[in-house]
Parts: structure tokens; sequence; C-alpha cells
């Protein structure tokens, strides 16, 4: 599950029936301009880097799984107006 702590998406993500508490993490999004290309970029390296360390001590296919599920959920918790210019971001960033 994730929130939206102010400028702050705050990733809580079970580990599996290992692990009884949830691990947080955030990724700050505030400082960037999500509808520029260098903007969309930062945010993806951000969510990489959180999903990297998130998803470590898993077999590969697991960590592949992890990761696509982290970034997915810091996506789906962007306020609507946030995943619009990061959609324009990424447009110039694949233009």
């Amino acid at each position: 599950m994730l929130r939206i702590a102010s400028l702050t998406t705050a990733a809580f993500l079970f580990a599996g029936a290992a692990y009884a508490a949830p691990i947080e993490a955030r990724i700050s999004y505030g400082d960037l301009d999500l509808s520029s290309r260098a903007g969309a970029m930062a945010f993806d390296v951000r969510v990489q880097r959180v999903a990297r360390n998130l998803c470590t001590g898993r077999l590969p296919i697991e960590r592949l799984s992890c990761r696509d599920k982290v970034r997915d959920e810091a996506m789906s918790l962007l306020p609507e107006r946030a995943r619009t210019e990061y959609a324009r971001g990424r447009v110039a960033f694949e233009a």
C-alpha cells in the first residue's frame, strides 16, 4: 500500500509472510518539474533507487516483480496532476 504524505510518496510494501511489519520508503517529488524531461527522468531514478533497496535479497524473478510493483504503486499514488505532468515529461523524454 502507498500513501501520499505532503509532497512525498510513502511506500509501504509487504515483503512477504516472513515480515510482519511493512517497510517504508519515501520518494520525494515536490522539488521536481515532472513535466520536463529532466524532472521525469529524476523521478524515475528515485523510484528505481527505492525499488532496488526494497527488493534486495530476493531471487532474480522475484526482484523484477518487486521492482515493477514498487513502480506501479508509486505511480498510482501520485496525485492526478503530478501524473499528468509526469506523462508530459515522459513524452518529452521519448521524443
